[in-house]
């Protein structure tokens, strides 16, 4: 039975720790997007509401069609600036995410290469331990050949 080296329960342990930070990464990445997405739907129906609002001809409050105009353009503005925070999130959640990715893979191809090494190595003891063996018998049957 082969013995599992502490180093490869720190590997195994590094790559799960690496898993669960990649999976936080992309759900960051997805409230994100859809924080993104909402703002951008809510952009789109504040422009149609506007742009409507320019095609209405006819008798209206223009006092209070001035004062709703205003209110609008500066709801607009902040939803602009939160656009504009959402993308920067969202760069900054798919950097994070990348970032993740890399050392993920990073962690796996260890583990990978420490497991790679430690068979190699069980398979040098095994094979020495099968020389000796065939030494032992050819010694045994040379042994019996002459006596």
């Amino acid at each position: 039975m082969t013995r599992v080296l502490p180093e490869m329960h720190t590997l195994t342990a590094l790559c799960r720790v690496r898993r669960v930070e990649t999976d936080e990464a992309r759900r960051d990445l997805g409230e994100a997007l859809a924080q993104e997405t909402a703002l951008a739907a809510r952009d789109e129906t504040m422009r149609c509401e506007l742009e409507a609002a320019r095609q209405v001809s006819g008798e209206f409050d223009r006092e209070a069609f001035s004062a709703w105009w205003g209110r609008m353009r500066i709801e607009r503005t902040r939803l602009t600036d939160a656009m504009r925070t959402a993308e920067a999130r969202t760069a900054a959640a798919q950097t994070m995410l990348a970032n993740r990715r890399v050392a993920e893979t990073a962690a796996k191809d260890a583990l990978a290469r420490e497991v790679t090494a430690h068979e190699v190595t069980v398979a040098r003891r095994e094979q020495g331990m099968l020389e000796d063996v065939a030494r032992a018998l050819t010694r045994a049957a040379s042994g019996r050949a002459r006596g």
